[in-house]
């Protein structure tokens, strides 16, 4: 529906949301924001369980007491739906690392804080995390195209740059950040794989710090080892 030539809400401009003779009292309605978050939550339970593919509209706006006009007006598609709901997980995210990009003081304690809020959003948002394993491994066309590879890149280069902050401060080794960095992200991958598993999860926070607390000791900067000739 338009008037003036632009699109209205479907929660507003509705012809009965005034009072007169013989109209009925309408409630006061929820705040676009409301019906935008149930129609997210509707999706990713329903893409998690079901699959992006599987997935109808028709489940979407009953799942999220909706009706379909108002998903296309606020996502225009599943498939914006799908993207939306990618690019709100992962800016949420984002939000937890980006507290931790800029500090002072040594480069390791900031580096496991960061892992570790990161890890601890994580376990709050198990579903995303399993709808994003399964979408990035799974088939090519089982859902639409984003570009994982870049918030993934993100991540890495953000671990390398405070390595290589430590590496100057001969906090770590003299060795490539970059590969360093790839160390860490293994281990924090393997407690994230392990909170989406099949199972009761093995590693929490605590058993977290402590591998990266081994990580971290075997990327330590050992003078003797820099020395000529040290094994």
């Amino acid at each position: 529906m338009a008037r003036n030539g632009r699109a209205m809400s479907p929660v507003a401009g509705r012809p009965d949301a005034g009072k007169g003779r013989g109209s009925r009292t309408v409630e006061p309605l929820r705040p676009e924001g409301h019906i935008r978050e149930k129609l997210m939550g509707a999706a990713l339970g329903l893409f998690t369980r079901r699959g992006y593919a599987a997935t109808t509209v028709r489940e979407l706006v009953a799942e999220a007491g909706v009706t379909k006009p108002v998903l296309y007006y606020y996502f225009g598609s599943k498939e914006g739906l799908f993207l939306e709901l990618m690019r709100t997980h992962f800016a949420r995210l984002e939000a937890v690392v980006d507290r931790h990009r800029q500090g002072e003081g040594r480069v390791r304690p900031r580096l496991t804080a960061m892992l570790d809020s990161a890890f601890a959003y994580v376990q709050q948002d198990r579903d995303f995390v399993r709808l994003m394993h399964a979408v990035y491994f799974g088939p090519p066309d089982e859902a639409p195209r984003f570009d994982f590879d870049a918030y993934h890149q993100r991540y890495h280069d953000l671990i390398a740059r405070l390595i290589g902050e430590g590496i100057e401060r001969n906090e770590f080794r003299r060795e490539n950040a970059a590969d360093m960095a790839w160390i860490v992200l293994g281990t924090i991958s393997i407690a994230v794989e392990d909170q989406i598993a099949n199972h009761a999860p093995r590693i929490d926070r605590e058993t977290l710090g402590r591998l990266l607390g081994l990580v971290f000791d075997g990327l330590t900067a050992d003078p003797g080892r820099n020395k000529k000739g040290a094994p």
